[in-house]
């Protein structure tokens, strides 16, 4: 895991432990993430426009990514199994970004008695900010499933487990590519 440069005055994430510099982004009160971890969410966001042709078929896995590394404890319950059904979807069923939106309308039209997850202590050792600092855009690209493959890897297999078994009873196979 990357951190800041000694020189500044930094801030630990609460959600992935990264240490970025102090940012003026403004901070998030529902979010799990230091403002400087916002800020980066951000500009990562924006490198992936910047390079949409090579990276945007990963909008929603970095979403996912991001938000399963950032569970806050008193998040609604439908959070932490959307990033987590995102996750599944898109390494373990060959999902894409619409196949996975469309699959969280349907389990949110189909369901309402949600989990309560608990994000594990250690969410991966990559961050948002590992993945922005890759360098280009095939290496962030790499960067970014490796990051994936390392949150949704870092839940317990008990909600993994139960994440893939919501996903299966009320999404339509015609998601999943595998």
């Amino acid at each position: 895991m990357n951190s800041a440069d000694d020189t500044h005055e930094s801030t630990r994430c609460p959600g992935c432990r990264v240490e970025l510099p102090v940012t003026a982004w403004p901070e998030n009160p529902k979010s799990n993430a230091s403002a400087a971890c916002l800020k980066v969410a951000g500009d990562l966001l924006g490198f992936e426009l910047e390079h949409q042709v090579k990276l945007g078929y990963l909008h929603q896995l970095r979403m996912d990514a991001y938000h399963a590394q950032h569970v806050h404890q008193n998040a609604p319950r439908i959070g932490p199994v959307f990033a987590l059904n995102g996750l599944y979807m898109f390494l373990e069923r060959g999902s894409g970004n619409i196949d996975v939106r469309t699959a969280h309308g349907i389990m949110a039209n189909s369901f309402d008695d949600w989990p309560r997850l608990t994000a594990p202590d250690e969410v991966g050792p990559l961050t948002a900010y590992d993945v922005l600092a890759a360098g280009g855009p095939e290496d962030v690209e790499r960067a970014m499933l490796i990051w994936a493959a390392q949150v949704w890897d870092s839940w317990p297999d008990s909600d993994r487990d139960l994440v893939r078994k919501l996903t299966i009873e009320l999404v339509p196979a015609r998601y999943f590519h595998r």
